[in-house]
């Protein structure tokens, strides 16, 4: 890592036993497959609509190699599985943090001019915004743990959040974070429950987090891009704060900030890692929630409208997408 990076916490030394998970059947993860195919564009895809978009390389004696995906949610974290053989990969950027580690065999990943082995006790995560290409042995499969850069941020409040992408699966600090992930992976009826109840999500998506967290040395990155943004999107921002409660479009926010609606676009994605539009849905829902914590009387329905949402249904949607629970759980918890 660079020198303006500080990680709290320090790695533990290597252990030389058996692989961590020696014995894990992932029985929740196999009752939830996805797909299974030998076709590779099918499996891009389908793994694409999962994670992120990337692209898919056979490498030697591909061909009739079937490939499979098992995966469950838990709020805005998803474990699963992947298999799809001795095969490249390559991911132009991470949209989310992704910890990825091999039940069998083993992969190579090439990521911020480095190159990381996985398999056994060594796992690795991945962070948002950076390029991997990844070489996977033919009898690999991938365990990988993937968390929203939306849960990272609420949870912690730190926009750009780095770990150390090197994970030691056998380290004391990082164990109870993988028992409690092997827990849910292999008990059904309790993934089953947790997935069933938001509020239950909501807590075992923060658990995760948290303990990811704790194991694992990590800071937030000062250097990443969008910490000096231009005038015009400061504008923008200012704008989108003072007016969230009103009907106000794309073209409302680029004569505020004072620059062209595509100008203010390629602003908003290189520095802020999103659009106007979608930091205007956040900063309404933002406030919805802070109404919803503090004000006794208003119902949902009363605070979604004065936040500037003008479709119930819709708003609840975004609202779990965002915050891992209903607004109705956050008013009952007032």
């Amino acid at each position: 890592m660079t020198s303006a990076l500080s990680y709290a916490g320090a790695p533990s030394p290597p252990y030389r036993g058996h692989h961590p998970l020696e014995g894990f059947a992932p029985t929740t993860l196999r009752s939830n497959r996805v797909f299974e195919s030998n076709d590779v564009e099918y499996t891009r895809d389908q793994i694409s609509i999962i994670l992120q978009p990337h692209l898919l390389s056979p490498k030697g004696r591909w061909q009739g190699t079937q490939c499979y995906v098992d995966h469950f949610p838990i709020g805005r974290v998803g474990l699963g599985t992947i298999h799809f053989g001795n095969m490249q990969v390559h991911v132009p950027s991470y949209a989310h943090y992704l910890v990825a580690l091999c039940l069998r065999g083993s992969a190579t990943i090439r990521a911020d001019r480095k190159e990381y082995s996985i398999g056994g006790s060594s796992a690795h995560i991945m962070i948002p915004g950076e390029e991997m290409l990844g070489t996977f042995s033919s009898d690999c499969e991938q365990f990988f743990v993937r968390i929203s850069t939306e849960a990272v941020r609420a949870h912690t409040g730190f926009r750009h959040l780095v770990f150390q992408k090197e994970l030691d699966l056998t380290s004391p600090a990082v164990m109870p974070w993988l028992q409690q992930v092997a827990l849910i992976a292999a008990n059904p009826r309790m993934a089953q429950m947790i997935s069933n109840h938001p509020l239950l999500s909501s807590d075992y998506e923060r658990l995760l987090l948290n303990l990811l967290l704790a194991g694992q040395s990590h800071c937030e990155r000062n250097d990443a891009p969008g910490q000096i943004a231009p005038a015009s999107v400061r504008r923008a921002e200012a704008y989108i704060h003072a007016n969230a409660g009103d009907p106000i479009s794309l073209s409302d926010i680029a004569v505020a900030a004072g620059v062209p609606a595509r100008t203010l676009l390629d602003s908003f994605k290189h520095f802020r890692q999103t659009s106007p539009i979608r930091y205007l849905k956040d900063v309404r829902l933002d406030n919805a929630r802070e109404r919803l914590r503090h004000r006794g009387a208003d119902t949902i329905a009363e605070v979604a409208l004065e936040a500037g949402f003008a479709h119930l249904g819709r708003f609840a949607a975004d609202y779990f997408k965002r915050f891992g629970e209903l607004p109705s759980d956050t008013q009952r918890r007032r």
